[in-house]
């Protein structure tokens, strides 16, 4: 048996669209922008963050090899002088003490070019080793994610249009 036709049949035909497809809501645009939005602000901020952490490893990376560097320049100079290197032991006595070995001298106007310290550790001194900054796309998106008062101001634009998203809609209530 059927049952009796009554006023919910006709509040069911309402909510249906005719010809049997779904309505494509005005809502969800909204809802796809805020989402992207919100996504785009969370994951611009991190990897601007990530690309600083990278950054500042990859310095106290390079930081520590020089300092390594360093150690092991020392390490082989110390041993050098333990073991009385003699080329190593003339060239301190010239540089420290100013004395020249017995049958040699000095070329004329060369020591005007060395330079005016007798410090033998600027030679055992690695050379500074250069890290380039963490590199950015420069992109208007970044900059407003990335930005103190622009991130608060595009949060509250995608809260706003999710808010509009979630809402809703108003069609369909209209009778034939």
């Amino acid at each position: 048996m059927r049952p009796a036709r009554n006023g919910s049949d006709t509040a069911r035909s309402d909510r249906t669209p005719r010809g049997g497809g779904a309505i494509l809501d005005a809502g969800w645009p909204f809802l796809i922008a805020g989402l992207a939005t919100i996504a785009s602000v969370v994951l611009i901020s991190a990897s601007v963050d990530l690309a600083h952490a990278r950054w500042a490893r990859d310095r106290s990376l390079a930081i520590e090899r020089q300092r390594v560097e360093r150690l092991e320049n020392y390490r082989r100079f110390v041993e050098r002088l333990e073991a009385g290197d003699r080329s190593l032991l003339q060239t301190l006595a010239a540089t420290q003490l100013g004395m020249i070995p017995e049958g040699k001298t000095l070329l004329v106007g060369v020591d005007d070019t060395l330079p005016a310290s007798a410090s033998v550790f600027a030679a055992l001194e690695p050379s500074p080793r250069e890290v380039p900054g963490p590199r950015m796309t420069g992109s208007t998106l970044e900059r407003l994610a990335t930005g103190e008062r622009s991130r608060v101001w595009l949060i509250a634009g995608a809260a706003l249009c999710l808010l509009l998203g979630l809402l809703p809609s108003m069609g369909g209530s209209a009778k034939e």
